[in-house]
């Protein structure tokens, strides 16, 4: 099968996919929290978009000849970070949303992929997004997720943290002594001893 014809038929069902995650997580709202920095979730995903399309264009003008171990990589890190994403939403539970949102009865989730990183969805969209980008071989689109779209990311854990040291104060400071914002260097750490133990 061409890979071009490939290639366009999984941006159309990724594109599917992303709508019905979408609608599902927007019409399972129960009750409104409070939205901090509103503005944060838009420029995301207005990002995203550009970016998504941007890795499509850069295949479709370069036509580069596309080294499978690299698409096969990019595929890997995409699937690796739609799945977990869907771990975070279902750890997360009514607590889930796109918009920094805090409800009136928030509690502090450390269970599930929180045990790890403390900010598992944004590191998930930083795994699919660098996948969507190896999959083409679209290498300077690659470059751009990681010289604007990492900054974006950082700038919305700033703001997250901001209000969730607002809400839950001194249990969210000792979270984050404990848990690294989006590098699992915890668990990391405890692999490699549990290794040392061993020999």
């Amino acid at each position: 099968m061409n890979f071009t014809l490939f290639y366009i038929a999984f941006l159309f069902l990724s594109l599917i996919y992303r709508q019905m995650r979408r609608s599902a997580t927007s019409r399972n709202k129960e009750e409104k929290g409070v939205i901090y920095s509103k503005s944060i979730y838009p420029i995301q995903f207005i990002l995203y978009m550009v970016l998504f399309i941007g890795c499509a264009i850069e295949y479709l003008l370069f036509r580069r000849r596309v080294n499978l171990a690299i698409c096969s990589t990019g595929f890997i890190m995409y699937f690796f970070g739609i799945f977990n994403r869907e771990w975070v939403i279902k750890s997360l539970g009514k607590y889930w949303s796109h918009y920094i949102e805090i409800k009136k009865d928030h509690r502090l989730i450390k269970e599930g992929p929180y045990r790890y990183v403390r900010h598992p969805h944004l590191l998930c969209l930083l795994i699919e997004m660098t996948g969507l980008a190896l999959i083409p071989n679209s290498y300077y689109s690659l470059l751009l997720i990681w010289l604007i779209y990492l900054p974006i990311t950082l700038w919305r854990i700033y703001l997250e943290e901001k209000a969730l040291i607002e809400k839950f104060g001194k249990e969210y400071i000792e979270y984050k002594k404990e848990v690294y914002a989006l590098l699992p260097l915890n668990f990391i750490k405890g692999v490699l001893a549990k290794g040392r133990d061993y020999r």
